[in-house]
């Protein structure tokens, strides 16, 4: 193997242990229940998994281990998802005129989702405590003290790439394109930006050229983030507003609300093409 290969895959088992390292020192704030202290928890599992997968051939038998990472993600997610939802909600709220804030929307989109925040921070608690997340980090720090000698972090980091931008040309993310494809095909770029940067930042120790292109692919991350919330976001105030509507309660608001989300969807998916053009104008390193 040649010493720029050597570097290179020393830099994705450095990242991966440091990653490692933070997941473990996140469990007594998740527990605290500090500020954001789930959101990077969840983030940090991701960026394993993702890590892992991508390097497959530095980390050859990590499977069992990126399912267990779904598993603490799935978990963690739970209670962020309606810890953002209740925040979110919370604003667009303060934001409207207090004449279109009616009946209990306020309560359907903020307070119900706080208290499912409650409930699933304390499965995620439980879930920390459990001899499966012990596993789960014995196992991570048994693979980055056993990679494999023989892996290929350059190759793999250009098909991830190349993936970013096949995934955002389908998705009608193209120059030439009226307008931005399917929100799933949205959602899947996002995807694939998200490993781009994750893959990036593994491997920029070692290659600058992969810190640029990390960059690039959190920006189209973020945008294209932007958009996947507003979706998730607009099709929760329709599930309340049917909720209301069963209940014989003024849905007015959750019509108004449901509005600014299509809107914000439609917006961030347009800044999406100029992303990935970024993305593609980065070349490789």
């Amino acid at each position: 193997m040649g010493t720029r290969r050597r570097r290179d895959r020393a830099a994705v088992v450095d990242h991966a242990r440091a990653l490692t390292r933070r997941l473990t020192a996140a469990t007594d704030a998740v527990r605290a229940n500090e500020p954001d202290a789930v959101h990077q928890m969840r983030v940090t599992a991701r960026r394993l998994r993702s890590v892992l997968r991508t390097y497959s051939t530095t980390f050859p038998r990590s499977e069992a281990v990126r399912d267990e990472l779904r598993w603490l993600g799935t978990v963690l997610g739970e209670a962020r998802d309606a810890e953002v939802l209740a925040d979110h909600f919370a604003e667009v709220l303060d934001g409207l005129s207090p004449h279109l804030v009616r009946g209990t929307a306020r309560y359907r989109l903020v307070d119900a989702y706080r208290d499912r925040y409650r409930v699933a921070h304390g499965e995620a608690v439980d879930a920390l405590a459990s001899p499966r997340f012990t596993a789960l980090l014995s196992d991570l720090e048994g693979l980055c003290e056993r990679p494999a000698p023989s892996g290929r972090p350059r190759k793999e980091f250009r098909r991830a790439r190349r993936r970013v931008l096949k995934a955002g040309r389908r998705a009608g993310l193209r120059s030439d394109a009226t307008s931005p494809g399917p929100d799933t095909a949205l959602h899947r770029t996002r995807k694939r930006a998200k490993a781009l940067r994750y893959a990036g930042e593994a491997l920029s120790a070692s290659r600058s050229g992969a810190e640029r292109i990390a960059s690039a692919a959190e920006d189209l991350q973020t945008v294209l983030g932007t958009h996947q919330d507003a979706v998730v976001a607009r099709d929760e105030v329709l599930a309340a507003a049917d909720r209301a509507r069963a209940a014989g309660e003024d849905t007015f608001t959750y019509g108004v609300v449901a509005a600014l989300e299509t809107r914000r969807a439609r917006t961030s998916s347009k800044a999406g093409r100029r992303a990935l053009n970024v993305v593609r104008r980065r070349g490789t390193p």
